[in-house]
């Protein structure tokens, strides 16, 4: 029985304060990594603001607003090395700044660009949260 009057006094008072389960995310940008539409192909998110992704399976990023340097790796299925490293320019096609705004859900995909095997990020739909 204590424990039933326990829980019951932990509802009210959660009610009486206005506390909620939920978070408030309407101040955050989220960056959505889930379905793309059919010319473009899925993309996972690698790397943030220098820090690795540690959740590679995670599909939806939220943040704070602000610009976001962003490393994704480009889910294409040949035999082309897309998505690679070009080792003599030490570039990374999947290397991206994004300047995300409170409210916003930025849907993220990558684009082939040519049969050899060059992509890149793109958002392909902006939306409110």
């Amino acid at each position: 029985m204590t424990g039933k009057l326990t829980a019951v006094c932990c509802v009210l008072l959660l009610a009486a304060t206005g506390s909620t389960w939920a978070e408030d995310r309407s101040n955050q940008c989220v960056f959505d990594f889930g379905e793309v539409p059919a010319k473009l192909y899925p993309a996972r998110l690698a790397e943030i603001d220098g820090k690795n992704n540690l959740a590679p399976s995670k599909i939806a990023f939220w943040l704070d607003p602000g610009d976001h340097t962003i490393v994704v790796t480009a889910i294409i299925d040949d035999s082309m090395g897309v998505g690679t490293i070009d080792m003599d320019r030490h570039t990374d096609p999947g290397k991206v700044t994004i300047g995300c705004k409170a409210g916003v859900r930025y849907r993220i995909a990558a684009q082939a660009l040519d049969e050899r095997g060059k992509w890149q990020p793109v958002i392909w739909k902006e939306e409110p949260i």
